[in-house]
């Protein structure tokens, strides 16, 4: 309910001006603290601050309403600061170590989609690179005071690292993939060669900048919202989707519905366009729509928009796509005996005499939630 509530006060700024808004006194009625408090949370309170404004009724609002949504923004203005300077730094030392990465996700879009880059916010920057250029990446992060988080390390249970170090009182993380998602079902979709040939420029973040094009962006949108948040409705991904939307024409649309053809996601690419044009009202064309609904449930991708997803359910997905008795079993293997230093990163623990109990008790503790729905 909140994500349509939301989507109602940002939709309604943009169409302030054609009769299809609600009006003033309904806005006003219809915000109040724990609707400021869900924007916060969907990641779209600067984008709630701005379509108020611009319509006028800020001042307007009560008191403490207006005290945490200016907060936020200036927050989040703050950060975006220290974020910038902290990517055009690291994109640096990685073109010095004779490594490109493609910025994706929500910092490339913050941009070159959004009207200003603190409007998107996140968590961390995603950097996409060559396989084969990981040693050199993680060696350059490292020599710049980055420290590797702990995660699963293993040749199909991750693949990605994430880099933090702390820059002025914010934590600066940068996510490092070599493919595209975790699952092996998204993986491969879109390897860093094709995605590199037809990226593009990101001058906002230096001479070293570059990102997908839009209409690899759009279907990266759509299938990161499913292949890591499992179709929740987080409104910020759907916003990516809208803004996205709208700087396309036909060619793009042709273009989109091939490739979501060729790459197996059409039912999943269908599902974000469809969400955003519900919710945002999106320019989605009709026919887009439908030639992409018309995949039903036969792609493989498909079965992440189950909302009964477990993690039982990714795991027999990733045995399923992977080929070969010997990867499958490296796969189980590196879920259950993850890497001695993954384990002691994660507990704490500095005696290799402990690991036998750390792996029983992270057996144990992980059962439920691979047999609980993840949404």
């Amino acid at each position: 309910m909140s994500a349509t509530a939301l989507a109602a006060l940002l939709r309604n700024n943009q169409h302030a001006n054609d009769g299809r808004c609600d009006s003033d006194e309904v806005v006003l009625r219809s915000l109040d603290a724990s609707l400021v408090a869900a924007s916060l949370d969907h990641g779209v309170g600067p984008l709630l601050h701005r379509a108020l404004r611009e319509r006028g009724l800020f001042d307007r609002l009560p008191t403490e309403i207006r005290t945490e949504l200016a907060r936020a923004v200036r927050e989040e203005a703050v950060i975006e600061s220290i974020r910038h300077r902290e990517t055009v730094c690291v994109l640096e030392a990685l073109d010095e170590a004779g490594v490109r990465p493609i910025v994706f996700k929500g910092t490339a879009l913050a941009y070159t989609c959004y009207a200003d880059p603190l409007l998107r916010p996140r968590l961390d920057t995603d950097l996409l690179i060559g396989p084969e250029d990981v040693e050199a990446a993680s060696a350059a992060l490292e020599s710049m005071r980055f420290v590797r988080t702990a995660r699963p390390i293993g040749e199909h249970v991750t693949h990605q690292l994430t880099y933090v170090r702390a820059a002025c009182g914010v934590e600066s993380a940068f996510d490092v993939h070599w493919k595209i998602a975790d699952p092996q079902a998204f993986a491969d979709l879109f390897p860093y060669a094709e995605l590199r040939r037809s990226a593009v420029p990101i001058p906002a973040l230096g001479p070293h900048a570059i990102g997908p094009s839009v209409v690899d962006a759009l279907l990266i949108a759509c299938a990161h919202r499913v292949a890591h948040h499992y179709d929740d409705d987080t409104l910020i991904f759907l916003c990516d989707i809208d803004v996205l939307a709208r700087r396309f024409g036909s060619t793009e649309w042709d273009r989109v519905v091939a490739l979501a053809r060729e790459k197996q996601i059409r039912a999943v690419t269908a599902r974000g366009l469809a969400l955003a044009r519900r919710l945002l009202w999106a320019p989605i064309p009709d026919d887009v729509q439908t030639a992409l609904d018309s995949a039903g449930g036969s792609e493989s991708t498909a079965a992440y928009l189950d909302p009964r997803l477990r993690k039982v359910d990714i795991l027999r997905s990733d045995l399923h796509a992977l080929r070969g008795w010997r990867a499958r079993v490296k796969l189980l293997r590196e879920h259950l005996v993850p890497a001695p230093d993954f384990m002691r990163r994660s507990y704490g623990a500095t005696s290799a005499i402990l690991l036998p109990a750390l792996y029983i008790h992270r057996v144990f503790r992980g059962v439920r939630k691979w047999f609980r729905p993840l949404r």
